[in-house]
């Protein structure tokens, strides 16, 4: 049996209105908001203590400082910084945290792209994965970390989203 489908039909399924840049701006909101509370729901799970030091840190973002965030693209690249992070760790319970960034770092690319910025250059990572290679054995203490800079991060996107405007 053949199925026919009427052109304006057609038309209406390929065709579609741009999403308003504040709707998208709520999703990546409530997405991070809920990536913030699997976060807590993990790290409490798995308590390191803040007095660790480990050289090779600096190299994950750090939203400490009262510094609004800078741009959409070094949001999306700091994204990517977590993600390669939680991907290189053989971490327990984190894929749907990773999942959460990586749907967070496509919504910020979307973000950039409304207001035509140009795609990010793919960025030099050697530095990072030659510090996760090399202190492989201290994984839950960098995850940890990570975590917690992760957290600390997505809750200062949720504050200075609407007044990120340029790439």
């Amino acid at each position: 049996m053949k199925l026919i489908v009427p052109f304006y039909i057609m038309l209406q399924l390929c065709y579609s209105w741009p999403v308003p840049v504040d709707k998208v701006k709520n999703e990546a909101k409530l997405l991070a908001q809920t990536t913030i509370i699997r976060i807590e729901k993990h790290t409490n799970q798995f308590k390191v203590s803040p007095n660790v030091i480990i050289s090779g840190l600096e190299l994950i973002p750090d939203s400490s400082s009262d510094k609004a965030l800078d741009s959409l693209g070094s949001v999306e690249e700091n994204l990517g910084i977590f993600q390669e992070i939680l991907s290189s760790l053989p971490i327990d319970n984190v894929d749907q945290i990773l999942a959460d960034v990586v749907n967070l770092q496509t919504i910020i690319r979307s973000l950039a792209a409304s207001i035509s910025c140009a795609p990010l250059k793919s960025r030099n990572t050697d530095h990072l994965e030659n510090f996760l290679k090399n202190n492989s054995t201290f994984r839950f203490t960098i995850g940890n970390v990570a975590l917690d800079r992760l957290q600390k991060y997505l809750l200062k996107l949720i504050r200075n989203l609407d007044q990120l405007k340029k790439c």
